[in-house]
């Protein structure tokens, strides 16, 4: 683990060093340090003097990051800045609550600040380099996030079992702009799970495929006929051939090798 703590340090351009304010507020003057927390979080001052030491070492820039700023009275945030501000040259000291999503806008604008202009990989006009299915998949699973919270989203998967483009992209004599026909499957691991995603009366499926067609169609430039489906398959995380069936790939290769088929 530590190996792997020093490789991450060593490949970096910057680094977030980030401390919860709640768990150890400066020493009063003329206070000993019993090496263990004042705070809520139990961790000592031989912690936080390791995780400093890490940094030390860097010469890439290091943002200090003070969570939970929102949990501590407004006057303590200057002292706070101030003690950790003593103990590295930070590039910056960002006060931010994750929770309230308070000074984040000022914390990315700063790390982007920070990045050097990279190699450029990929054409201008090319924005990635995954495929369209995969995007569009993305996009499905996105909106389940979004509409479902926290109740099945990490247990989804999406696969696209259809995906029939126009033969033109060229607007039809109606005026209107050809349609591209998917088809997707949304895996889940319980049927409560299922009936989460599908809702009363299809309700809550029909709000992710709306709210998904829209935007694959911004994706494509083209209408969209989607249709989605729900199915269960028990404990597919943890099945390494359906994962790696997810791998789009993988798909493609087997859309491929169908087509060739059946062209023969």
């Amino acid at each position: 683990m530590m190996q792997e703590v020093h490789d991450a340090l060593e490949s970096r351009d910057a680094v977030l060093f980030i401390v919860d304010v709640t768990h150890r507020l400066p020493k009063a003057p003329g206070a000993t340090d019993s090496g263990k927390a004042t705070g809520r979080m139990g961790m000592s001052a031989a912690e936080d003097d390791f995780a400093l030491s890490l940094i030390k070492k860097l010469e890439c820039p290091v943002i200090l990051v003070l969570n939970k700023m929102d949990a501590i009275p407004k006057k303590d945030l200057l002292p706070l800045m101030a003690h950790w501000s003593t103990l590295h040259n930070f590039a910056d000291v960002i006060p931010i609550s994750a929770r309230k999503k308070e000074g984040l806008e000022l914390l990315l604008h700063k790390i982007v600040g920070q990045l050097k202009e990279g190699q450029r990989y990929f054409p201008k006009h090319q924005l990635t380099d995954q495929p369209e299915r995969f995007l569009v998949a993305e996009l499905i699973r996105e909106k389940i996030l979004m509409l479902t919270g926290e109740e099945v989203p990490y247990a989804t998967a999406v696969v696209i079992e259809k995906f029939e483009e126009p033969a033109s992209m060229k607007k039809m004599k109606d005026g209107k702009l050809p349609v591209t026909k998917i088809s997707a499957a949304i895996f889940c691991e319980r049927t409560g799970q299922k009936a989460i995603l599908i809702g009363k009366q299809g309700e809550m499926l029909k709000k992710i495929g709306t709210s998904a067609r829209k935007d694959i169609e911004s994706l494509l430039g083209t209408r969209v006929f989607l249709e989605l489906f729900v199915k269960v398959q028990e404990e597919w995380r943890s099945s390494r051939g359906f994962v790696e069936d997810l791998d789009w790939r993988r798909q493609l290769e087997e859309i491929a090798a169908k087509q060739a088929a059946e062209e023969k």
